[in-house]
């Protein structure tokens, strides 16, 4: 009893005297605990798994969680690994007064114990008081009621307890290792042990630049929408080691090379900030890396899911312009006007019973396909949904009978003959594969269709469906990839409203899939309702957002301690070096000369490379957000600079902070 009356006073005293250490650790326990309760609180929320979309959210509090796993044992074993280096000759003291290994691992144990409790605990207190919040922000940003009341999750609790029950096991048996296999002569003497001058690796330097070059050049030239998604991962990768190795290996080349210039470098400032920094590179360089890389993924995962969710009214006006629109598949041999006349007359009976007249209605055949241009309006099908990029057309055809009822005017063409607008070239003919067309004039934009083909590239009236079909044999001779013709029908009115549209769409859908189905249809009739693709898209890009806010939460938290603890670090290291610089002559005024530049030098070079990443991101970055319908390029400029000005705000303010602690550490 006595010996564990002695554990637990060593412990309780060995964390109150440790406190500047194990006070940001305990704060980032318990910040973790609290993300942890959210994430699990809005799991088992009743209402976030019935809303409208749900299947969006979920998927991506899922996604939230599996990246917060990593990011709270990273961050935990981060800080941990810090305070126990901090610790090694208060632990070697207790072994030269006696205390054997086993006696300083029950002490570790208890004070691991003591923070598991308490952090746990005031992060599942936390996380309680501000889940509701959080909801109210989730259902905010998916445009769904907010309800009021509070809830508890014991589910969500007791999950938050296991998990980081097993995470400070992990944390305390790391701790038990380099105690045991460490002697207290060892540990002792860990902190006095200097550090050797780090040798010019150019090579490595150089990799390090070829590795950020072609991650920058996979930014810069990647067009296909295909393979957007999947070089991004190879980009940021080849960024990350990019990063790392000219921190490391090209930070010491230039200052190397700085060093070299004797008129910069014989002076008493520029002598302790370039030789300090050369001397302790190695350690700076990976603290450094790992805080520009932090800080570049707050920037794009804020920036990106910002913009997705700004532009979610410009992306529905452009991608969905109609109330409603139906559409469906015809066989080759189906393409006649009484079949579209028997499929169309039960959906405008459908519509005229929702008080939709035949004139806010309209129908057409429509084909389109990709291809690719060249001069003398010379189109190459794509064969292949991969052979297809961002500056493919699309090409598409009407029939002159639709186009003439749509237009009113009276158009009559003879085989061979079309109508075009938007042709890459002026020319009067028009070459598709091996068949050339004579073009007799133009035509006016063909009607956009929601959920199908945006507002064309090239539209072209051609005489009849014989011409679709033709075409269509084109495509299935030179391959599988072969679209069909389709029948549409939009609807636009201004006498219903969200829910009468809804009502609508359900009527429509069933008159339009009849059962059993005539042989000429060959695919389901759908219905794309602009009100109902709203709120898809709202719980969509509300979901991305929230997801977005989340991890630049768990990544500035990140950094911030990063910055925290090698500002502590920083400032130990440099204390006796600038107590022997005044010894030998240095004025106070020139110390803090120098320490002022070090800083400034050391902890605003993330911020900047961090800022040049992002520039280099932004045109795979516009891709990919332009693939979710949002193609406001200046739109996602001011999002990528209101997000970096904001984030350049908190990291001034962070090392405002810790600067402090920085100088008062110093000047003891």
């Amino acid at each position: 009893m006595n010996k564990l009356g002695l554990y637990l006073r060593l412990a309780t005293r060995n964390l109150f005297k440790n406190r500047q250490y194990y006070g940001p650790f305990f704060l980032t326990a318990a910040g973790c605990a609290a993300m942890c309760y959210i994430m699990r609180f809005l799991g088992y929320n009743d209402l976030v798994s019935t809303m409208r979309g749900s299947a969006y959210v979920q998927l991506m509090l899922g996604l939230g969680s599996f990246i917060m796993v990593f990011l709270v044992v990273w961050i935990m074993s981060y800080a941990n690994g810090f305070v126990i280096r901090r610790r090694t000759k208060e632990l070697a003291l207790y072994g030269i007064l006696g205390m054997e290994k086993r006696n300083v691992g029950a002490v570790l144990g208890l004070e691991t114990l003591f923070l598991y409790l308490a952090g746990t605990a005031l992060g599942v207190f936390g996380g309680a008081l501000l889940s509701k919040l959080v909801l109210l922000l989730l259902l905010r940003l998916v445009r769904f009621e907010v309800t009021m009341g509070f809830s508890f999750s014991t589910a969500g609790a007791a999950e938050t307890f296991a998990a980081f029950a097993l995470l400070f096991l992990f944390l305390y048996l790391r701790n038990l290792r380099v105690v045991r296999k460490t002697s207290p002569i060892e540990l002792l003497h860990t902190g006095s042990m200097g550090e050797r001058e780090p040798k010019s690796r150019i090579l490595l330097a150089l990799f390090g630049l070829l590795t950020l070059a072609g991650g920058y050049a996979i930014s810069f030239f990647t067009t296909n929408f295909l393979f957007v998604i999947l070089l991004f991962f190879a980009a940021v990768a080849l960024v990350i080691v990019g990063t790392h190795c000219l921190f490391g290996a090209g930070s010491v080349v230039v200052l190397k090379a700085l060093r070299k210039n004797k008129a910069l470098y014989y002076r008493p400032r520029n002598f302790t900030a370039i030789s300090g920094l050369i001397y302790r590179m190695n350690q700076n360089a990976r603290g450094l890396a790992n805080i520009c890389i932090l800080a570049t993924t707050v920037l794009v995962s804020v920036a990106t899911t910002v913009c997705l969710y700004a532009g979610t009214g410009e992306t529905i006006e452009k991608m969905y312009p109609n109330d409603l629109t139906l559409s469906v598949n015809f066989s080759d041999d189906g393409l006649t006007q009484e079949n579209a006349d028997a499929w169309e007359a039960p959906i405008r009976q459908a519509a005229a019973d929702h008080g939709v007249t035949d004139g806010e209605m309209e129908s057409f055949y429509l084909f389109a396909f990709g291809a690719q241009a060249a001069a003398g309006n010379v189109y190459t099908p794509a064969l292949s949904a991969e052979s297809q990029t961002a500056d493919t057309p699309n090409l598409l055809f009407m029939t002159a009978d639709d186009y003439s009822r749509l237009t009113g005017q009276t158009v009559t063409l003879a085989e061979g003959e079309i109508l075009a607008r938007g042709l890459y070239d002026s020319t009067d003919s028009l070459t598709i594969g091996d068949t050339t067309y004579h073009v007799v004039g133009e035509a006016e934009e063909f009607p956009a269709v929601n959920g199908g083909y945006s507002p064309c590239t090239v539209c072209i009236v051609v005489p009849g469906t014989n011409t679709l079909v033709n075409l269509r044999e084109m495509l299935v001779q030179d391959s599988e990839y072969a679209p069909t013709v389709r029948r549409y029908l939009n609807l636009n009115t201004d006498k219903l409203d969200a829910a009468a549209i809804d009502e609508c769409a359900n009527a429509l859908e069933a008159a339009a899939n009849p059962a059993p189905s005539p042989d000429w249809l060959t695919s389901r009739s759908y219905v794309y309702s602009r009100e109902g693709m709203r709120a898809e898209l709202y719980n969509m890009n509300g979901s991305f957002v929230f997801l977005g806010i989340f991890l630049a939460i768990m990544f500035t938290m990140a950094t911030v301690l990063i910055i925290y603890y090698k500002q502590l670090s920083e400032g130990y290291e440099d204390r006796d070096r600038f107590v022997i610089l005044q010894q030998v002559g240095m004025s106070a005024d020139e110390v803090r000369s120098t320490i002022r530049v070090q800083v400034l030098m050391v902890f605003f070079l993330p911020l900047v490379m961090a800022a040049v990443h992002l520039a280099a991101a932004f045109p795979i970055l516009m891709r990919m957000v332009s693939a979710f319908g949002v193609t406001n390029t200046r739109l996602f400029l001011l999002c990528c600079l209101i997000t970096l000005a904001g984030f350049a705000l908190c990291y001034v303010a962070v090392y405002a902070m810790t600067s402090r602690k920085y100088y008062s550490i110093v000047k003891r």
